[in-house]
């Protein structure tokens, strides 16, 4: 009779150890050495009102100093078409592309940026500045200022910065500081907006389905909103969920043992 206690207790244990294992792990279904089929990130694409840190350089600095903004916002305005500079902090500087799909460059002037990628948009720059004959080898520096994604919930909430515009889920809910112990891990919500339409993809964190995702690859100002485990509203129930499955787990660990002994004798099973 104690034996069949020991097993039922054991095997009870195991069961609500592998239930939290399964509410907690990625990626369950994918095999350690199966290879699988990795879809190509798109590029991003620049947009109106998005805002550049563009610095030109060269072997001899004086001659890009006449290609780099001094401090302050290089922009022109919708109305007038006329160039400005708005000074603020350096942390402000940029370009910021107006309505038209433009920026005004220092010496180039007016420069295409709406739909081009950041490599394009590079590019484009190297190329206008050759043509100036001022530098004969620029090397040009090209990155978002304004690409950010926002986590709000069971994660460590926050408006996070990308300033080459390159980042799946994964990445984004790293820095996050990864899903909390409380988190809700096969429904984690993503949020876009979409020729003026807010669409909300759901996404199983547990499945390896998430890489095929339309929203697996992060885009400007989307939303991850992860959802507490059921009731979970506050911290506290968060720290009883840890402790429930750390003390799960000892107990189990601890039935395991005490099983293997019964059985090697070491214990009477009387």
């Amino acid at each position: 009779m104690k034996k069949l206690w020991i097993i039922a207790l054991a095997a009870s244990l195991s069961l609500a150890s592998c239930s939290s294992y399964k509410k907690m792990t990625y990626l369950q279904d994918m095999d350690s050495l199966a290879t699988y089929e990795v879809k190509e990130q798109p590029d991003v694409l620049i947009g109106v009102n998005d805002k550049l840190r563009i610095v030109v350089t060269c072997q001899e600095p004086t001659l890009a100093a006449p290609f780099n903004l001094s401090s302050g916002v290089y922009s022109v305005d919708p109305e007038t078409g006329e160039s400005f500079t708005k000074v603020s902090s350096e942390s402000e500087s940029g370009y910021v592309v107006n309505k038209n799909g433009y920026i005004d460059f220092p010496v180039l002037g007016l420069v295409k940026a709406q739909g081009l990628t950041i490599d394009q948009l590079r590019q484009s720059l190297i190329d206008k500045i050759i043509a100036t004959k001022y530098i004969k080898d620029p090397i040009v520096l090209v990155q978002f200022m304004n690409f950010q994604f926002t986590v709000l919930g069971e994660a460590n909430p926050g408006n996070y910065n990308v300033p080459n515009g390159h980042i799946n889920l994964l990445e984004a809910l790293a820095m996050a500081g990864d899903l909390k112990t409380s988190a809700k891990r096969d429904d984690v919500w993503v949020i876009r907006t979409e020729n003026g339409q807010r669409k909300v993809y759901s996404i199983d964190m547990r499945s390896k389905d998430l890489f095929d995702s339309p929203a697996f690859n992060i885009q400007q100002n989307d939303l991850i909103y992860v959802k507490p485990l059921k009731s979970v509203k506050d911290s506290d129930a968060s720290k009883r969920s840890t402790i429930f499955q750390t003390v799960i787990t000892a107990l189990s660990t601890v039935s395991s043992i005490t099983l293997a002994l019964v059985y090697a004798g070491v214990i009477g099973s009387k």
